[in-house]
């Protein structure tokens, strides 16, 4: 009895100059992962997996999120209430 794979295509082999450039534009603070994915044609749990293995061997640190200048006070709008 033959065994027969249940994979239509084979896995991708990616260079390591690409996965560096990947997990480099997904590791800055304003980076889409979806839109990385969309844009180099792979899926996004791919994305994220480079970016646990580079996390895991210290290359890169863990995304933090967008800093927001908290400096100056929020303001507040004039509201009317009409009944």
């Amino acid at each position: 009895m033959e065994s027969q794979s249940w994979r239509k295509e084979s896995r991708k082999i990616y260079s390591n100059d690409f996965k560096l450039r990947i997990v480099e534009l997904a590791s800055r603070p304003d980076a889409c992962i979806a839109q990385i994915a969309r844009e180099n044609g792979i899926n996004d749990n791919v994305i994220f997996k480079l970016l646990r293995l580079w996390q895991k061997e210290g290359r890169v640190s863990r995304r933090l999120p967008a800093t927001i200048n908290t400096s100056t006070s929020p303001t507040l709008l004039p509201v009317e209430v009409i009944w």
